[in-house]
């Protein structure tokens, strides 16, 4: 059997995460510039704020005068010039990264939001954007016009309308932070089956476990006592994968409603990495898939991969 070709390139993957504040948004801050190092990936920062009242009626209208009070009329330059120097924080060996410097030259308008453009340097292929409008609708707008491959966003009271948005209207894989605690050993729980999505999850999860040395479990279940060849492939496959990649696999084999097994199994300990679901939008609203009911029922960090 030939070899197959790797599904993406990791230092050609670009990641986004989404920060909403100073107070609230380090772990996801945290997690994203994590996940980037992990695939060597370029990483981009969006804030995004309301429109009109908290720009106050500016439309994001950068002239040379209020750059004078840029921090004062655009609060979101203060949450993105916080994130740039708490990555700085997180990566003190970066001596490309340390150089850098906020400050309002470098502040443009274009595409429709507000870039700010930091001088090359070497190593640190960071971008740091602000936008203003409904959450859900810019992040897909920045994915679409940067080309994302993931976004990285906090969790959410409410988890209904969030796990429905993201998944269906995100054009991207999207990776949801919710109760993580740096402080616990977590396992890494692949969610396998036959679906296209299932050899993407399989690789990420691979660069995953080896970066953080992370134990790998993969979950396989069946809604009958039988499992299809498709089934009993795809976990072949996988485990085969990983020990191409010198990583150890336990693998299960379950029976009954997935979601429910997944979320059961899943407990606390785990971070879920799974694929997206391959219903058309009006079915995902209407029924719901997968990815939908398991990040609506769990606490747990989740991976859904495109």
């Amino acid at each position: 059997m030939t070899k197959k070709k790797p599904l993406f390139d990791p230092k050609a993957l670009k990641f986004l995460t989404a920060v909403s504040s100073i107070e609230y948004s380090k772990p996801t801050l945290k997690m994203g510039a994590l996940i980037a190092s992990v695939f060597d990936a370029s990483h981009g920062i969006v804030y995004v704020g309301e429109k009109a009242s908290e720009f106050h009626g500016s439309s994001v209208n950068l002239t040379r005068h209020n750059l004078d009070n840029w921090n004062i009329i655009h609060p979101g330059l203060e949450v993105l010039e916080w994130a740039l120097e708490e990555l700085k924080k997180m990566s003190p060996e970066n001596q490309s990264l340390a150089k850098i410097r906020f400050n309002p030259d470098h502040v443009h308008e274009e595409d429709g939001r507000v870039r700010v453009i930091l001088p090359n340097s070497n190593g640190s292929r960071i971008e740091l954007v602000l936008r203003e409008g409904e959450l859900i609708d810019q992040l897909r707008r920045e994915i679409q016009l940067e080309h994302y491959d993931l976004a990285i966003i906090g969790g959410s009271q409410n988890k209904r309308h969030l796990a429905h948005s993201i998944i269906q209207y995100l054009p991207s894989s999207v990776f949801v932070l919710q109760k993580f605690n740096p402080r616990k050993h977590y396992k890494l729980l692949l969610l396998v089956d036959d679906s296209s999505a299932t050899r993407k999850s399989v690789e990420y999860g691979a660069l995953i476990a080896k970066k953080l040395g992370w134990p790998v479990r993969t979950l396989t279940v069946s809604k009958t006592k039988r499992f299809g060849e498709g089934y009993l492939g795809a976990a072949d496959l996988a485990k085969s994968y990983f020990h191409k990649q010198g990583i150890e696999v336990e693998q299960f084999f379950l029976t009954g409603d997935p979601v429910t097994t997944f979320v059961n199994f899943a407990g606390d300990n785990h971070f879920i990495i799974m694929g997206a679901s391959t219903l058309n939008p009006v079915k995902q609203f209407l029924f719901g898939s997968k990815p939908i009911k398991t990040l609506e029922q769990t606490d747990v960090p989740i991976l859904i991969v495109r």
